[in-house]
């Protein structure tokens, strides 16, 4: 009997739909240097950060259907803050509906690069008192463009990304057992948990 052959399944295209530079930098960073055989990402900087143009385009991209999975990466600081006016709740449910998914951080998605190195505070007032945790860490942390590019976090971070994985699932399970929405968060780790879930082997 011949001998069963493992084939890859069809090549994948998971959209990133980002709110500002620093995810998009990060995450090309990503595509650059991880191969996960048979998925491509694509980052994509929404034109607005709001979250309502955030939502729009990725409902816009998914229903093109030119991609398997879609993303949404945001933070979610404004949010619970402000609260969600109706117009972007329903964009919220929306997007949900169609399986649209969402990587979204509490307060900011510098949580992420912290929990390489530690577990973030139980609460941040702003994005502010997470960068100054993270600067602990890398001393030159920077939003700047220019320094994002030249830094490649995603390659000096990776060394501590298991960290991460297990940090963000603990942090987010404090979070849950506290009941308080401003409580840090980070669903980040889910994002690459998809990622790896794609390269299957029938």
């Amino acid at each position: 009997m011949p001998r069963k052959i493992a084939k890859l399944k069809a090549n994948k295209t998971v959209l990133l739909v980002v709110e500002g530079p620093t995810e998009r930098t990060y995450f090309l960073d990503v595509k650059a240097n991880t191969r996960i055989p048979g998925v491509t990402v694509i980052p994509k900087l929404s034109k607005h950060s709001d979250l309502s143009t955030v939502l729009k385009t990725a409902i816009t991209e998914f229903d093109s259907g030119a991609y398997d999975s879609v993303w949404c990466v945001f933070d979610r600081d404004t949010i619970v803050a402000n609260g969600m006016s109706k117009t972007i709740a329903k964009q919220y449910e929306d997007a949900k509906d169609r399986g649209i998914r969402f990587a979204d951080s509490m307060p900011a998605f510098e949580i992420w690069f912290l929990l390489h190195y530690d577990t973030p505070n139980m609460y941040y007032r702003t994005q502010d008192g997470v960068i100054d945790d993270l600067k602990k860490y890398i001393p030159d942390y920077s939003k700047n463009q220019e320094w994002l590019s030249s830094a490649k976090l995603y390659s000096k971070l990776k060394p501590y990304f298991d960290n991460a994985m297990n940090g963000a699932e603990n942090l987010n399970k404090r979070m849950a057992e506290s009941g308080n929405p401003k409580a840090s968060s980070c669903n980040v780790n889910k994002l690459f948990e998809d990622l790896q879930r794609q390269y299957v082997r029938s």
